[in-house]
């Protein structure tokens, strides 16, 4: 019997062929799919195989089953799939085929199968390549991205611990000029100084580590007067603000007490204070800034506000966003800072800008406390 006759009758088995290869590869592969879409399929690659009359790559199932493995999103297992496809298939033909398939005619239909697994296999391994160089680009601009991080951190930590360091030499000449004048008094003021332009250093360096995985220890909750904090930034800042001409108001009642970080928050309000000072160098009078203070029955708000120019509308929404920044040389991790800080001491920073004022308000809760009658009591 000559080839074709022995394709009309494998093709008139179509069904014992088709239900052999699915309960095999349900059997290698419980829930792959349900029988109704597995007979579908498999009544379309039987067709491929058997439809001898038309060309390999004209076939429609091929022309498919390519575009499917080229798009296929999830393919980790498709490659082995379709190798498991093909073997289960001649598995299938040889099982229930094998006592009318001619050598020959096993032959055709077996390059038909090799000829799908390898345009499978193709294209697949396209897609994998393609995506390799997508993940490569997108590493490559990861890298660029934490190299720029880097910098800007660098730079930014430079920037930050420059300005300490400038008034520590400062401080330092008039020691020594202090020691040879023998003007002893002053020494000790100046010491202070040092010491404390020392601490912003620290305070600036475990600002920085705040951002990463590795932070330094934390520094405990103490009770202290919003005033003592207040008189201590504006003392080392009180020589930029008479080089600026900066008219300051001071409006902080000397018994409201905060429970914070103690040098944390007052690294938040030398930050709120100098960015003050920095937007009013864009006036050329009449510059002025307020510090006030105030209370409810849950809450201490500590209100810092200058008369300078209004806060872009576009920076506004990302202004707590670390890098953020109009200024220059600005690094643009103050308020990101200082925004973490508040949020590690239980408070909130906010802020509102009109061309009249710009004004940040620091809220910070008062500790509650549950009597025996369990009323809650703030203090």
């Amino acid at each position: 019997m000559d080839n074709e006759s022995l394709l009309v009758k494998v093709r008139q088995m179509e069904h014992q062929f088709i239900t052999h290869w699915i309960n095999a590869l349900s059997n290698e592969s419980p829930g792959d799919a349900n029988k109704e879409e597995l007979f579908n399929r498999g009544q379309a690659y039987f067709r491929y195989i058997t439809e001898l009359h038309i060309p390999f790559d004209n076939h429609p199932v091929v022309l498919k089953a390519v575009d499917w493995a080229r798009t296929v999103e999830k393919d980790e297992g498709t490659v082995k799939w379709i190798i498991s496809f093909s073997h289960l298939w001649r598995n299938s033909l040889l099982e229930v085929g094998g006592d009318i398939l001619s050598l020959g005619l096993f032959k055709q239909i077996s390059a038909r199968i090799d000829h799908f697994e390898i345009m499978m296999c193709h294209a697949c391994w396209e897609k994998t390549v393609l995506w390799m160089k997508e993940k490569d680009c997108e590493f490559d601009r990861l890298h660029e991205d934490r190299i720029n991080l880097i910098g800007k951190m660098a730079s930014s930590m430079a920037h930050e611990i420059r300005n300490p360091l400038t008034s520590i030499i400062g401080f330092l000449k008039l020691v020594r000029l202090g020691i040879h004048q023998q003007t002893f008094e002053k020494v000790d003021s100046y010491l202070d100084i040092i010491e404390h332009e020392c601490d912003n250093i620290l305070k600036q360096v475990t600002g920085f580590l705040s951002f990463s995985k590795r932070p330094m220890i934390e520094e405990g909750l103490v009770y202290v007067s919003a005033r003592q904090i207040l008189d201590t930034n504006i003392s080392l800042l009180s020589p930029r603000l008479i080089d600026e001409n900066v008219d300051l108001l001071l409006a902080v009642p000397e018994q409201v007490k905060l429970r914070v970080q103690k040098s944390a928050i007052q690294q938040v309000l030398s930050n709120l204070l100098n960015n003050g000072i920095d937007a009013l160098s864009a006036l050329k009078s009449n510059k002025k800034m307020c510090i006030s203070c105030s209370e409810d029955s849950g809450y201490i708000y500590i209100r810092v506000s200058n008369n300078g120019p209004s806060i872009p509308a576009e920076m506004a929404q990302r202004l707590f966003t670390p890098f953020v920044t109009n200024k220059e040389h600005g690094t643009g991790l103050g308020l990101a800072i200082c925004k973490q800080i508040m949020a590690k001491n239980n408070g909130e920073i906010s802020f509102t800008s009109d061309d009249s004022e710009t004004a940040f308000l620091l809220t910070f809760p008062k500790k509650r406390k549950v009597t025996e009658s369990g009323v809650q009591v703030v203090s």
